[in-house]
């Protein structure tokens, strides 16, 4: 209701009204005042949304860009514990890694948005210091998941954020076998899969003395043979207290046991180099059993791909237990060739861990069933790293079956971990690099359908350790699909005595 006064005047004489009358009008317009409305009419939720990219100049630098609907202030949270309220910043991190990265806007109208997307920034970079021919790197790298170091000369090392901090492919030390000019390239790929790479020339080198030697034991005495590059003199300790500097000595030793025996040669630069080898003498009596992990290939059977985890030279980080369910991997802390994985992938294909299978020995010391790991392409090994005694006899069984006739199976117990199969390949490289070797060739049964004849060829061989270590390694290159298999069960190392 609206309300007017209005006034009016009346210039006639009445007696009985005053000289004005001043009359109060009253009128309905129907409908009230307009008043603006405010706040979210439509109730309309605003959004927001981001877009990351790297600086060209610094891989620590990440450049933000902000879409958002109607936005009058931003806030961001950079994932590290800084923030900003700038609409499109750019934001330098101190140090490389994966962050969650949160854009939170404000509309007009007090309402909220999120974004969140993960960013990767990476610094990349190393130093070096040489002697003579050997080159230690520092690796100033922060922010990467994987890096691999080609050295220039032929040979590569990798390194994964799964693996150790203190691994030494994270900042290798490297020895060249010529005095050349050598162009290193460290690549770097953060945790989104980009690649970053610093290269930088080695120059200056000055060849080094590379010392090495074999040994022939005979009872107490034992003749050494040089085999070392580039020595001017030798230095022998045999570990026994006792010394000498001829190029091959020969020396008996008072009682059996394993010494520890070090070769240092000189160069002629001066610079020194030694190396250290266990020799057994008098013969060893073993101190403990050597154990196979997961021997009769039957562990972590709830999630039978974990159940060839033990015979994985990249074991994974986690498996799925029976009984505790998903936990840390127990082989993964005690063996991990990525150098010799990456020469496989390289070479034959990608994955090298063998199979699973429910096809295992039926009639072996899991006789009723049992599950057992299968080869079944060219690029798929069984590995797996033991401690052992050096000079101790120990007795090795496998049970292998071919699934057709022509697919040989090779068993190798390794001296070493070796980084490429030519390390192998020739009888003279296993005589350096194995104390154990058996070719297969008889595992194949015609009538593997039938269960009374569903039998696995047991394979034994003696061999004596050299070292501290041995790795079991197990190859079919003609094991080429799902029909051309070599299934494997009774993995063991019989230790005498135990």
């Amino acid at each position: 209701m609206i309300c007017k006064i209005i006034k009016k005047y009346n210039i006639g004489v009445f007696l009985i009204l005053p000289m004005f009358l001043g009359l109060i009008s009253c009128y309905d317009s129907g409908s009230e005042e307009f008043v603006p409305p405010t706040g979210n009419v439509n109730n309309i939720q605003p959004n927001t949304l981001f877009t990351t990219s790297t600086s060209a100049s610094d891989n620590l630098t990440i450049v933000f860009r902000s879409y958002s609907t109607d936005a009058t202030s931003y806030f961001w949270d950079f994932g590290d514990g800084n923030t900003s309220t700038e609409a499109n910043p750019d934001y330098t991190y101190a140090t490389g890694g994966l962050y969650a990265v949160k854009l939170t806007t404000t509309s007009s109208d007090g309402l909220t948005a999120e974004a969140i997307e993960n960013v990767s920034p990476i610094f990349v970079d190393f130093n070096f210091g040489a002697i003579d021919s050997q080159v230690t790197f520092e690796n100033l790298t922060t922010g990467a998941k994987t890096l691999v170091w080609d050295f220039g000369d032929g040979n590569t090392v990798e390194w994964d954020a799964e693996d150790a901090g203190t691994d030494s492919n994270f900042s290798p030390i490297h020895s060249y076998i010529t005095a050349e000019t050598f162009t290193v390239t460290l690549i770097a790929t953060n945790y989104l899969g980009v690649g970053v790479s610093v290269t930088k020339n080695i120059e200056g080198l000055v060849l080094s003395t590379v010392p090495d030697f074999t040994f022939d034991v005979s009872s107490l005495d034992v003749q050494f043979t040089d085999a070392s590059i580039l020595a001017v003199s030798h230095s022998w300790d045999f570990g026994d207290g006792n010394t000498s500097t001829e190029t091959s000595p020969s020396h008996t030793y008072a009682v059996a046991g394993t010494y520890n025996v070090t070769l240092t040669t000189t160069n002629e630069a001066g610079v020194s180099r030694s190396i250290t080898k266990p020799v057994p003498v008098g013969g060893i009596e073993p101190t403990f059993k050597v154990i196979v992990q997961n021997s009769t290939c039957n562990d972590h059977t709830s999630n039978t791909g974990d159940n060839a985890d033990a015979w994985d030279m990249t074991p994974n980080s986690t498996v799925v237990d029976d009984n505790l369910g998903t936990i840390d991997s127990p082989y993964r802390a005690l063996w991990r060739n990525t150098d010799l994985n990456a020469y496989i992938d390289a070479t034959f294909c990608t994955n090298e861990q063998p199979g699973s299978t429910s096809d295992g020995n039926k009639f072996g010391p899991n006789a009723g069933g049992g599950r057992g790991v299968k080869l079944s392409n060219s690029c798929r090994r069984l590995y797996q790293l033991v401690n052992v005694e050096p000079g101790v006899e120990y007795t090795f069984t496998i049970d292998t079956r071919s699934e057709v006739e022509g697919i040989n199976t090779e068993v190798f117990i390794l001296n070493n971990e070796i980084t490429t199969e030519d390390a192998i390949n020739t009888e003279a490289e296993r005589a350096t690099n194995t104390d154990g070797y058996a070719l297969i060739d008889n595992d194949f049964n015609g009538s593997k359908s039938s269960s009374s004849n569903d039998t696995f060829t047991t394979t034994t061989f003696t061999f004596e350790a050299s070292a501290n270590i041995a790795v079991i390694y197990v190859r079919a290159l003609k094991a080429v699909d799902s029909s051309n298999e070599v299934f494997i069960d009774n993995i063991d190392i019989i230790t005498p005595g135990f």
